[in-house]
């Protein structure tokens, strides 16, 4: 038995790893690389197309690109196998991928797969909830809540020679949309595990929370917009439900772009999410924006706009910073982390807003509020302690090495792959 790490490691995004246990070779996620525009084309992992057509089955965490992005290439390819996931991270990642065909067209990038190969996923989807265990061939397959976004899980396999636990991205502690992870109680020998926080911890979630309020009360005041870019995909929706706990839903409140309908697809599944009739609630109440008329006429009277990009790489946010820029006013509130390179990041780091025709310096005042989906540092520690493995492949992070080295100092045999790297288990 082995794996092969495809991409993922000792990074974060593109992630893949291959499991070979003699008698079935399953996927675990097949993503790509976030990158930004001017770093050139998507980064995919490096399974090579045979091995696409010798699948038994793939295995997907949840819906993120870093995650999913590459999955209908297998299908492009000649795969004609089962993708086990969740029915909600089924529907959000045909959102995020059938945009990111549409990306790719603006872009004038090389595109990997078409329309079509998601038609051929789709016909191929095996649909899997929390709780379920199934096979592929011989191989016993366990669904978790990994706590992460609507729809994420983690796995057990038990392939009646090892057991193994892939986490996928996790978030141990409850968050206002969702519940923390479900504990894995069942023996596991290795652990496959993310740690994107593995070097840090986050500051303390209600305070957080809080201070995103106060930032939005004080542009409300000043007769500015507060605009909030979000990830569309969980983020947004936690946003809408933190405005509704402080009471903000009373004022003019937006959504825009594909927050609208990643929201939609989360409120159909109300038994995955913490606070399912809050966000329905909510989302009654935001008023939807679609087009740029509308966009132009919202930003005359102070306002809320929850919308898309996160990073501002694109999307209805672009639209709102070139015309209110200006504003000293108005605020931009940063609510996830920003690749380096990003627009977002750009403009956390120089105050200027970089698109691909234009250079400003903005005067509206930029915030940054950390409302990480992912485990913190000493909750991947205490996921550790829940899962007790025999070995640990620390995965998708920039300081995996450093924290499998910590985890070995804790008594833990850990190992940080490399990509392309094979190890025996």
């Amino acid at each position: 038995m082995y794996l092969k790490f495809l991409g993922g490691a000792r990074e974060v995004g593109r992630s893949g790893i291959l499991l070979d246990t003699g008698n079935e070779k399953i996927l675990l996620d097949y993503g790509i690389k976030i990158i930004t525009e001017a770093e050139g084309p998507l980064q995919e992992p490096e399974i090579p197309l045979k091995v696409s057509l010798d699948l038994d089955g793939v295995l997907l965490s949840h819906a993120h690109l870093d995650h999913s992005g590459f999955v209908p290439n297998l299908y492009h390819r000649g795969y004609r196998g089962s993708l086990y996931t969740t029915a909600t991270t089924l529907d959000l990642a045909r959102i995020l991928l059938k945009d990111s065909i549409k990306l790719a067209d603006i872009r004038n990038q090389e595109k990997h797969f078409f329309k079509k190969d998601l038609d051929v996923m789709e016909r191929n989807e095996y649909r899997i909830t929390y709780g379920q265990q199934f096979y592929i061939e011989k191989t016993s397959i366990g669904v978790y809540d990994a706590g992460h976004i609507p729809g994420s899980v983690s796995f057990h396999l038990d392939t009646g020679k090892k057991t193994l636990v892939y986490s996928g991205d996790i978030k141990v502690r409850d968050t206002e949309l969702l519940r923390g992870l479900e504990p894995i109680r069942e023996s596991t020998d290795i652990l496959i595990m993310e740690s994107t926080y593995g070097d840090r911890e986050h500051p303390d979630r209600e305070e957080q929370e809080r201070e995103l309020v106060s930032k939005v009360k004080e542009t409300l005041e000043m007769g500015g917009v507060a605009m909030l870019p979000c990830f569309a995909v969980g983020r947004a929706q936690e946003v809408l439900l933190i405005l509704k706990k402080y009471g903000l839903d009373r004022e003019r409140v937006y959504l825009d772009g594909m927050a609208i309908d990643a929201t939609q697809v989360i409120l159909r599944y109300p038994e995955l999410i913490k606070r399912a009739k809050q966000l329905e609630k909510m989302f009654n109440r935001v008023t939807k924006v679609r087009n740029n008329r509308e966009r132009d006429k919202i930003i005359n009277e102070p306002c809320v706009i929850v919308t898309t990009s996160g990073m501002l790489n694109g999307g209805p946010i672009v639209h709102y910073i070139e015309k209110l820029y200006n504003s000293e006013k108005s605020s931009i509130i940063l609510t996830g982390f920003q690749v380096p390179g990003s627009a977002g990041y750009v403009l956390r780091e120089t105050g200027n807003f970089v698109t691909e025709t234009k250079t400003f310096k903005v005067k509206c005042s930029v915030h940054f509020i950390d409302l990480s989906a992912h485990a913190g540092r000493s909750e991947l520690f205490e996921y550790v302690k829940m899962v007790s493995p025999e070995k640990i492949f620390v995965v998708h992070g920039d300081a995996c090495e450093r924290f499998a080295r910590e985890l070995r100092e804790q008594g833990y045999d850990a190992y940080a792959p490399k990509n392309g790297e094979t190890c025996e288990i």
